[in-house]
């Protein structure tokens, strides 16, 4: 069993604006789902062409691509075409569509705790368990996406075997508790934490970021409910540690710390029998090293194929909400050796598709002229989240951008492609098992939704309405977005954290009253698998 978790520190909110999330959409049923059809070129995806990513007063497709996309969303959002029985064999079909509530409590020393503030999640395909660092409940919250954790029930005998029945997509248990002692939901994104989680490809290593700029590992060959090790990757105002990527070959991890100026990555050497750490090369991300972030940096990638981690920069040169950004290339040493223009767009979220090819989450929106669409802000404590459009004076619309590196990320060889209508969000994820994206859009101006795009094509092929934010309330708990979106290959099941609400509940009458992970699938699902005993 995994250990119990404490009651998070749950103050006010004290959110970064720039690149955010945003509210701006109604409730909506959970059943509902529409799939795109996509009769026009001018809403397929589209070649980027050089002056559109590049630093220039112009978006990354096509005026008219925007409005075609943007407008035929919103009209969908309101109808029936938001159709919860869709015929398996319909020309829409297979649609993603709620199959499960897994509810979270809160932990065993405060079950009473709501979840409304988390970072990213992970899914191990090595063990299939799936992880969500979840600040509220101070807690790594772990999901067995394959019933084989879980405690099964034994279901009888057949053709003379006895046979065990499993529950996939069961909570497994909390990791945390004194021991770890995370630093829970402080009302603040700099100073919270659990943030970040992944598991480490080949070994039996757990890594977790906190705050103050710490980095846990868990060896969960030998315990799931002790720590191994912890390092301070060095933060001089003791902010966060947040996202981070995992080198399997050469067992070293960069994490990154966003909320630090000037924001900085650090290197740190796993060792993979034990899970053991130390801190290696610090990566300050300034002019003086080549590229000078001014919104901090976002999420970071390992491409075994390059041998090389690939950094989301939201802004460089700018005034901290600007147009300029892009993804910088880092080696095992820890310099930068590369950077990658990707403008009107904030770089957030990164995940690495087939061929090399890396999707890039543009968390922001901009209009023709440069000008961010949807911002953030700010709202008196207890009341709904705003958006400020005072700024956007144009033509505007929501993108995601796939870029390949190794190519050069450059228009002329068509290595680089925007995919409108999706994004606006944080979390990405490409699941290997059916070749599709995955993208939060908490800031996308249709309204809060996940977006499936898919690979080869690049061509977006779905949009499910999600959660609008929940707001914060004063010394109780932060906001609530939904911004986490993670996948397993083995089931296609993709998992998507959402805060405490009373809009999402399941056939099984689980709720999301406390916090929840929200399971989607594209076929029909069966919660309880028998299997032989050997």
């Amino acid at each position: 069993m995994l250990a119990s978790g404490v009651k998070a520190e749950n103050l006010g909110l004290a959110r970064k604006l720039a690149r955010r999330r945003s509210a701006g959409a109604r409730a909506r049923h959970w059943g509902r789902v529409f799939r795109l059809s996509l009769p026009s070129p001018s809403i397929s995806n589209q070649r980027v062409g050089g002056e559109m990513l590049t630093n220039t007063k112009c978006l990354c497709t096509p005026a008219g691509a925007w409005g075609s996309v943007v407008g035929a969303a919103m009209l969908l959002l309101g109808i029936a075409a938001w159709a919860q029985d869709q015929a398996p064999g319909g020309p829409n079909a297979p649609a993603l569509r709620l199959a499960k509530i897994i509810s979270i409590k809160g932990t065993a020393a405060s079950r009473l705790t709501n979840m409304y503030s988390f970072g990213t999640s992970f899914v191990d395909p090595a063990t299939g368990l799936y992880y969500l660092a979840d600040r509220s409940n101070a807690a790594i919250d772990v999901i067995d996406t394959t019933g084989a954790f879980v405690p099964s029930l034994l279901g009888g005998v057949s053709s003379g075997r006895p046979f065990v029945i499993r529950f996939p997509d069961t909570l497994f248990g909390q990791i945390g508790g004194p021991v770890f002692n995370f630093a829970g939901d402080t009302g603040s994104e700099f100073t919270s934490g659990p943030n970040g989680v992944v598991a480490g490809t080949g070994s039996p290593c757990i890594f977790v970021t906190d705050s103050p700029s710490r980095v846990v590992s868990i060896n969960s060959g030998v315990s799931f409910v002790e720590p191994v090790s912890e390092v301070n990757t060095g933060s001089p105002m003791g902010f966060r540690a947040d996202k981070l990527a995992y080198d399997p070959k050469d067992g070293l991890l960069l994490v990154i710390n966003d909320a630090d100026t000037p924001p900085f990555g650090a290197l740190i050497k796993v060792n993979q029998s034990t899970c053991a750490l130390t801190v290696g090369a610090k990566i300050n991300f300034t002019a003086g090293n080549g590229v000078n972030a001014t919104n901090g940096v976002e999420q970071p990638v390992w491409d075994p194929m390059t041998q090389r981690f690939y950094v989301s920069v939201p802004e460089i040169n700018g005034p901290g909400g600007g147009p300029n950004g892009g993804i910088a290339r880092v080696n095992t040493s820890g310099a930068i050796e590369a950077f990658y223009p990707i403008n009107f767009c904030q770089p957030s979220g990164l995940t690495l598709g087939p061929n090399d090819d890396l999707l890039v989450q543009c968390s922001m929106v901009f209009d023709l002229t440069g000008k961010a669409c949807v911002t953030a802000a700010p709202s008196p404590p207890g009341q709904p989240a705003t958006i400020q459009l005072a700024e956007c004076t144009g033509t505007s619309g929501a993108q995601v951008v796939i870029c390949n590196p190794r190519r050069g990320c450059t228009p002329s060889n068509g290595s680089i492609v925007s995919v409108p209508g999706a994004g606006g969000g944080d979390e990405v994820w490409f699941n290997w098992g059916d070749g599709n994206y995955y993208i939060t859009g908490e800031n996308n101006p249709v309204g809060p939704i996940i977006s499936v795009v898919a690979s080869g094509s690049n061509i977006l092929t779905q949009l499910l309405p999600s959660l609008p934010p929940v707001p914060a309330v004063l010394g109780v708990h932060s906001m609530g977005v939904v911004h986490s979106v993670a996948a397993s290959a083995a089931n296609n099941h993709v998992y998507v954290a959402l805060p405490a609400n009373t809009a999402y509940s399941d056939q099984f009458r689980n709720n999301c009253v406390q916090g929840c992970v929200a399971v989607f699938s594209a076929s029909p699902v069966s919660f309880s698998v028998t299997q032989p005993l050997p």
